[in-house]
């Protein structure tokens, strides 16, 4: 056992050195905050009385307390329990209360690893129970742990601890090493600064990621994808409910989507010319009212000669309102028509000259 024991001493003091050598680079993933949890054991004896007893379990409660971005105190009040090597029917049980002063260092991946030294309090009972007999007594020794910790869910963390005890009974050194798995939860004990830097933090972030989901709608407006560019939107005003330029993209796309519909209901019932405006509209928002709206230009070209001759008849006939809504259907057609573009104009002027005048 004693080479055991120079081994976990080795180990021990590699810790401190690395966390020594650490201090200055040391993260504060525990920083401020206590940590409180249970644990479980299994605890080898070692020393004078390692042939009297057999190995046994041990129990208790944790607690993790930082004053430092590196330095904590590691308190545990521990329960042992080991049998009588040569009868199953008696037993000695250890009550330990341990204050380990402790160097940690955070590590990549939500990992830290500690390491410290320190007193503990044991209180020892032995009983016989084929002879009632029974006797207690209590010792102060020392404690020495090392151990690794992991974050797993939010504020909870497990951690795999050696801890080596020494002390004292009936004059004969008594040690004991211990193997724990632990299991503890963080409870933030912190000034109210921390929380109000902290509420900054998240309105940073909120306020990317608020960026970040309204520059996405822009492509994807752009790109003419209209569903991914709503989503987009629809995200920003989860984080941000009065976000302007949210709102006015979401009507827009929306009023679109109307559009879109109303002009397929107009196309399945062959109205094609009525749904050229529907379409002119929605395609700045909509791929698909797009390529629709471009294939009727294409299809209505030829007619723009036809269109023209009627609005110019009803301009000669002084019905402006009909000219102006033939030569309109033309700009749908053909956005750079000069002519409909000039008789549109005239109408119009006509039309408020004539309301000048009654």
């Amino acid at each position: 056992m004693r080479p055991f024991i120079k081994t976990t001493c080795f180990i021990i003091s590699i810790f401190v050195f690395k966390s020594s050598i650490c201090i200055l680079y040391s993260q504060v993933t525990f920083s401020r905050n206590v940590t409180i949890g249970t644990q479980a054991g299994y605890s080898i004896i070692t020393g004078h009385y390692s042939d009297s007893l057999n190995n046994g379990i041990g129990a208790g409660f944790f607690s993790f307390v930082p004053f430092t971005g590196w330095a904590m105190l590691n308190g545990a009040f521990l329960y042992n329990r080991f049998s009588l090597a040569h009868s199953h029917n008696s037993s000695m049980q250890s009550f330990c209360i341990a204050i380990t002063p402790a160097l940690y260092y955070n590590l990549p991946y939500d990992f830290t690893t500690y390491t410290g030294a320190g007193l503990s309090l044991q209180y020892y009972t032995l009983s016989a129970i084929k002879t009632n007999a029974y006797d207690s007594t209590s010792k102060t020794g020392l404690m020495a742990s090392a151990g690794i910790a992991k974050s797993i869910f939010d504020r909870t963390i497990v951690v795999i601890e050696t801890t080596y005890h020494l002390s004292e009974l009936s004059h004969k050194k008594f040690q004991t090493v211990a193997f724990s798995i632990k299991a503890g939860y963080q409870f933030a004990l912190r000034q109210p600064e921390y929380y109000i830097t902290k509420e900054e933090e998240k309105a940073k972030i909120r306020e990317k990621q608020i960026e970040y989901h309204f520059t996405c709608g822009k492509e994807y407006m752009q790109k003419k994808d209209h569903i991914h560019a709503l989503d987009c939107f629809n995200q920003v005003l989860s984080l941000k409910p009065d976000h302007k330029e949210s709102l006015q993209y979401i009507a827009s796309i929306s009023k679109a989507v109307e559009q879109y519909k109303s002009a397929q209901a107009l196309l399945q019932q062959n109205r094609e010319l009525e749904a050229l405006p529907l379409l002119a509209s929605s395609s700045f928002y909509i791929a698909q009212a797009e390529s629709i709206y471009k294939n009727m230009q294409i299809k209505y070209k030829p007619s723009i000669s036809e269109l023209q001759k009627k609005a110019i008849e009803s301009f000669n006939n002084q019905n402006y309102d009909d000219c102006i809504a033939t030569m309109n259907t033309v700009l749908l057609i053909d956005p750079d028509n000069a002519v409909a573009s000039a008789y549109i104009t005239r109408s119009k002027r006509i039309k408020e000259t004539i309301h000048k005048l009654q």
